[in-house]
């Protein structure tokens, strides 16, 4: 009975010392020495005063317009076909 709880005790400190080994997932993605929020706000505020953020802001509204006009194109077109012929409307 001794032998099976000193190896239960040994298996779950084994396994707590091999869980501080494991990445924290998020927390160690960044590594800079003033936090990734500092490094986001200077990106952002960069992106701002060089350009980049209104080139990517008409990027985005030109891709919107592009894909509006074709689902309208094709919201058209698919009102434009015949109605199809066979039974229950099916096409075989």
């Amino acid at each position: 009975m001794i032998q099976w709880i000193t190896a239960g005790a040994l298996a779950a400190s084994t396994i707590i010392a091999l869980s501080g080994l494991l990445s924290a997932g998020p927390a160690t993605a960044c590594n800079s020495i003033d936090g990734c929020m500092h490094a986001a706000q200077r990106e952002n505020y960069d992106m701002m005063h060089d350009g980049r953020m209104s080139t990517m802001m008409r990027n985005g509204a030109a891709n919107m317009a592009a894909f509006q006009s074709f689902s309208t194109a094709a919201r058209q077109q698919e009102q434009s076909r015949p109605p199809a012929s066979g039974p229950a409307g099916r096409r075989f």
